[in-house]
């Protein structure tokens, strides 16, 4: 099904206003944005011929290909070869041929290298890719969202094929390109004027004495079942603790504990104590 952008821009924006990186997928993040950020005079002449910008080409790619400059940027497909998957394209001379065509394939030259938001780049990025988690699994597609708080399990492990207990461990591209962004401002999309991200979180609010380790804790003291174990490392199941904590206290769920959730875990706990 197709979507008319103007209707998911807002799903977009909130979105984009929601987003932080994983603790434990933010080093990931940091060193791919880095890699592709090394790439960009590979991906600029195509900039320059379909007005596509270089944070959509790079995390695109790096998402189709492994960032593998023998493959066609549009399928992952051998640039020499016609490819598998309609609608076919290719064989094409070289990466930038190919890269050119596929990004006029989906119509992306027609935004207008001025024009180009983060909105439009997670519209194109999600058609890029099809809509089918939207359309058939009801979620945000791992595609632009994988290795943030916005991704859930599930995901096409194979063309048709799609595994609800898989967890897509391919980074996002909407977090790179902010990280490629971040790294170098001159990549900043044209409409959208540059702001320096906060400082990275940790998902634990500053408190020297309510870090990973005593979120750990706590929420094993208010059983919680499974109990974490407890190693001071903020990851996945910490977060859907502190989510589930977060639903049960009406507070708004993300799986950070912030101040909020920081304060309501302390009066939780206090009134577990209590009641002993």
């Amino acid at each position: 099904m197709q979507h008319p952008f103007s209707v998911l821009k807002p799903e977009y924006t909130h979105l984009l206003a929601a987003m932080q990186v994983r603790p434990e997928c933010q080093k990931l993040v940091d060193e791919v944005a880095v890699k592709l950020d090394g790439y960009k005079t590979r991906y600029q002449p195509v900039t320059n011929a379909d007005g596509v910008p270089v944070v959509f080409i790079g995390p695109s790619f790096e998402r189709e290909a492994s960032s593998n400059f023998n493959l066609n940027p549009a399928q992952g497909w051998p640039l020499h070869s016609i490819s598998k998957w309609i609608p076919h394209n290719g064989p094409f001379p070289n990466w930038q041929a190919a890269a050119i065509a596929a990004y006029r394939l989906n119509g992306l030259d027609k935004v207008g290298a001025a024009n180009w938001t983060w909105e439009l780049i997670c519209y194109y990025g999600e058609l890029f890719n099809g809509f089918g988690y939207r359309d058939f699994h009801h979620m945000h597609s791992p595609y632009l969202w994988g290795g943030t708080n916005i991704q859930t399990v599930g995901k096409y492990t194979a063309d048709g094929k799609f595994d609800t207990n898989h967890m897509d461990e391919q980074l996002g591209i909407i977090p790179l390109a902010r990280r490629m962004v971040d790294i170098d401002p001159t990549l900043a999309l044209p409409a959208v004027p540059y702001v320096p991200a906060p400082p990275i979180s940790s998902g634990i609010a500053a408190e020297p004495d309510a870090d990973a380790t005593w979120v750990q804790e706590t929420i094993n003291a208010l059983g919680y079942e499974p109990p974490l174990m407890v190693d001071g490392n903020y990851g996945r199941d910490t977060k859907a603790a502190v989510e589930s904590f977060q639903d049960s206290y009406g507070l708004d769920v993300d799986g950070i504990a912030g101040a909020n959730t920081i304060a309501a875990l302390r009066k939780a706990l206090a009134a577990s104590k209590d009641t002993v």
